[in-house]
């Protein structure tokens, strides 16, 4: 019976995945066919970019992230930066089948929960095909690139650290404090923004504990360099079409990929390509934690509206569990604190 009903819905996650990829690719079409237009000096009026009263190019609105396209490319793809039209549909089919049969799991490998159930799966959440091989593209083979030896020391030193003491020692997503960014990466569910627009400022809110980042557009300088903050201090300004904003100032312990927060730089760049699309742009620059700096690029998708609060707490109780357990599970393996 069980090998019946995995069979089942083994076919029926291909038949919903054939359906989402022929209407995928007619999605992606109609939009090329709109950018295409908006190029061609007869039809350039098709579309124009939105303004907000005071000026400034309108991001405003609903906007996913989601993609199947790993951030590193596949060795496979060398420095080839595109896929054929067939290899982006046969990867997009085979990220969906994936996703609808996908159930996270716990470290101990018991299932937690399908996210199909809840509507978090990325074909339900407006994910459209992308035909980068990877979101990296610089450098031109779509890797991040290799720690500096002092960003080898410290991650080696981090990893022989197994036993948590205290709290502190939990990773700040398990205390549910912050989940970071940014830079702003797909994740497994929850990949929605929402961006609201004022005179002055920019508040970009992300749907993953419902985040908020106010970025001023006026021209102050960076906070002191003795002020840390969750997600960096942000600065923004326009060039043209296009929003540049510039973080630093990371607090310790929440930065991207472990970077060092007195050196790490990110600069982002959001620029709206038409009226279904954000090109999302960013460059992490750490000069003593990567031996040279590194850039995505990202679409960011018009999605439909609202966001529901994401609901997290500081797990307080959940903490003294944990914590509880590791101490009870040490005991009865004769492994206490000495």
């Amino acid at each position: 019976m069980s090998n019946c009903l995995q069979n089942l819905s083994r076919t029926l996650a291909a038949t919903i995945g054939a359906a989402i990829i022929v209407l995928a690719p007619a999605v992606a079409t109609a939009q090329t066919a709109q950018v295409g237009a908006a190029s061609s000096p007869a039809k350039k009026a098709a579309w124009s970019a939105p303004h907000t009263p005071d000026g400034q190019p309108d991001l405003q609105g609903y906007w996913t992230n989601l993609s199947f396209t790993p951030l590193e490319r596949p060795a496979e793809y060398g420095t080839r930066e595109f896929l054929t039209n067939e290899e982006s549909a046969k990867l997009f089919k085979e990220g969906v089948i994936h996703s609808y049969e996908f159930t996270y799991d716990n470290p101990a490998g018991t299932p937690v929960y399908d996210a199909t159930t809840f509507g978090l799966d990325a074909w339900q959440n407006g994910v459209k095909p992308n035909k980068r091989t990877s979101l990296i593209i610089d450098p031109p083979n779509g890797r991040i690139p290799p720690l500096t030896p002092e960003a080898q020391k410290a991650r080696a030193a981090r990893v022989t650290k197994t036993r948590v003491e205290s709290p502190e020692d939990l990773t700040l997503g398990v205390r549910c404090l912050t989940f970071g960014r940014p830079p702003m990466l797909p994740a497994a569910y929850n990949s929605n923004y929402y961006i609201v627009q004022m005179p002055g400022f920019i508040m970009i809110e992300a749907e993953w504990d419902s985040d908020a980042r106010i970025i001023p557009l006026d021209g102050r300088p960076h906070l002191s360099r003795d002020i840390h903050r969750w997600h960096g201090d942000s600065r923004g300004h326009w060039e043209g079409d296009t929003l540049v904003v510039e973080t630093t100032n990371f607090r310790p312990g929440a930065t991207y990929l472990n970077a060092n927060p007195e050196t790490l730089r990110i600069t982002e760049h959001f620029r709206r390509l038409d009226a279904y699309t954000i090109e999302y742009k960013f460059t992490i620059d750490d000069p003593s934690t990567w031996t040279k700096p590194w850039s995505a690029i990202i679409p960011m998708n018009r999605v439909e509206g609202p966001m529901f609060e994401y609901a997290c707490s500081e797990g307080n109780n959940d903490i003294i569990n944990m914590l509880e357990a590791a101490r009870a599970s040490e005991k009865a393996n004769g492994q206490g604190k000495k």
